[in-house]
């Protein structure tokens, strides 16, 4: 239950922020590395900012003028989803700030 609210988390925010592109596509890859699974879902969308790359996965992390402004959402869904990924022995990380498209990886224990 914990990995798919992860997974939902992840292609939810996607599917937002990767809108409105021409012929956009999210992207999901899964595959092990050693002892770990990896997932990572990608989109097509502007990315985030390098300078936002750590405050991305803090709760709350949308100020009010964002929020009104931006996709639905209060911004609790990277932090859960963070907290989750630990819980179960992993991490969840952005490996492209700064770059066109998010990117975000997930690692979890096999066996």
């Amino acid at each position: 239950a914990a990995m798919e609210q992860i997974l939902v988390n992840l292609v939810d925010n996607a599917c937002k922020y990767g809108r409105g592109v021409d012929r956009g596509m999210i992207r999901i890859r899964c595959g092990a590395e050693g002892r770990r699974a990896v997932v990572t879902v990608r989109d097509d969308g502007p990315g985030v900012p390098a300078s936002e790359g750590r405050r991305l996965f803090r709760p709350f992390h949308k100020s009010a003028t964002e929020a009104a402004h931006s996709q639905p959402g209060v911004g609790l869904g990277l932090a859960l989803s963070r907290r989750l990924a630990k819980a179960l022995g992993g991490s969840l990380e952005l490996t492209n700030p700064g770059a066109p498209g998010a990117e975000f990886r997930l690692e979890l224990p096999l066996g």
